[in-house]
This record gives structure tokens, C-alpha cells and sequence, in this order.
């Protein structure tokens, strides 16, 4: 038995595999402990879900941030203490992209740019604070952003005793798993709509008033 922490980067995880699925009402517990790890042969520690609060201006539905509002409050009470929630921020700005088709090919436009911070970071720091610390013998990252290589890397330096299990949110061929994160890595898997579907949180939270916003429920 492994005692296993997973870190997921949930922006990676929606925009890799969620957004256009009825699948966004994800119990991300569920989903590792009882669906991709091997139970047989690890003992799941805790979640870290790492993400932002999205800002309205990024959507045409204003609802969105709500949407997000109530699925971590729905992870909080469903999992008080296997799920933690670290949250950083997004930065808006305007900046000027060239126009490469139709029209107004080549020609400077304005347009908003949207920056995650601090989601990379907190998971390099984690990972490295948890290596150090001893006390797990297995992480298992959930992205596909090659950005976290360094510090996979430096783990593998360090501590090479920590087995390293790469789940990347990628669909088919569409996307392929990152090189650069699985060189580090002991295995490394890919979702499935088959994973997603096992791994749904109920409609409503047992005690709670939190429920499946209506915009899921008619995707779903």
C-alpha cells in the first residue's frame, strides 16, 4: 500500500476534459479513489485541487462564477477533510494581438488576456514540502502543463525513493500527453469519459442545501 496524495491543477482538468462535457459536477475523490489508482495498492492520503476564482467578464453567462462558487462549496462539505481547496487568482489586462484570418488579417486588435497566478507555483512548493517531509511514498499529479516539470524533476533528483503517477486530462489524439512530464514520471495515465461518468458528486449534498446548478443538470 503506497500512501498517495494527488494534486490537481483544475484548470488543466476543465479545460482539458470538462468543459464541453456533461461531467462538470466531478467528485475528484471518487474519481482517484476508486476509479484511477489501483486501491489494491494505494492508500489515498488526500486531494489538493488547485484553482481561481473565474471572473464574469471571461464568460457570456454571468451565472459561471456561480457555477464555481457552489461546486468547491460542494467539495467542502462533501470532503471537509480529503479534499483541499488552494486557491490563487486570475488577472485580467488588455493587450494587442495581431489578426491572423479573414478581413482584418494582420492588423492589431485589443483584447482581454486572462492570466492564472500562483496555481503552478503552490503545486511545485506542495510537492516539494511533501517529498521532504516523508511521510507519502507516492504523488500523483493531475495536468498536462509542462511547466511543472522542473520541479517533478528536482524531486526525482532528490528524493528518488517517491514513486511520480502522471494523470493527464487529455482526449484521444486530440491532445497528446506532455513529454516533458512524463520523462519524470514512473507511469502516467490519460482520462476517460468512463472515469468521469463513475465519479459524479449526488445531485444534492447529503445535509447541505448545496445542489447541481440547473445549467448541469440539462447538460448532464
Amino acid at each position: 500500500m503506497l500512501k498517495t496524495r494527488v494534486y490537481i491543477d483544475g484548470y488543466n482538468l476543465y479545460y482539458g476534459v470538462l468543459r464541453n462535457s456533461a461531467y462538470k459536477w466531478l467528485d475528484v475523490y471518487r474519481l482517484f479513489a476508486e476509479g484511477v489508482l489501483d486501491g489494491a495498492k494505494t492508500e489515498l492520503d488526500n486531494v489538493s485541487y488547485y484553482t481561481a476564482p473565474i471572473l464574469g467578464k471571461m464568460y457570456d453567462d454571468p451565472e459561471s462564477p456561480q457555477r464555481q462558487r457552489t461546486y468547491l462549496a460542494a467539495l467542502n462539505k462533501r470532503y471537509p477533510h480529503q479534499v483541499r481547496i488552494v486557491q490563487g487568482k486570475l488577472i485580467a489586462s488588455r493587450v494587442k494581438r495581431r489578426v491572423i484570418d479573414g478581413v482584418a488579417c494582420g492588423e492589431l486588435v485589443e483584447v482581454l488576456d486572462f492570466d492564472e497566478k500562483k496555481t503552478d507555483v503552490s503545486i511545485a512548493v506542495d510537492m516539494l514540502a511533501d517529498a521532504f517531509s516523508g511521510s507519502l511514498e507516492q504523488f500523483v499529479l493531475c495536468t498536462n502543463d509542462s511547466d511543472l516539470a522542473p520541479a517533478l524533476a528536482k524531486i526525482k533528483q532528490l528524493k528518488p525513493e517517491v514513486r511520480i503517477g502522471l494523470i493527464a486530462p487529455v482526449q484521444g489524439d486530440v491532445r497528446r500527453v506532455s513529454n516533458d512530464l512524463k520523462q519524470y514520471c514512473d507511469w502516467h495515465k490519460t482520462l476517460s469519459p468512463f472515469h468521469l461518468v463513475q465519479a459524479q458528486l449526488p445531485e444534492k449534498i447529503p445535509h447541505t442545501s448545496i445542489k447541481k446548478p440547473a445549467a448541469w443538470l440539462l447538460q448532464g
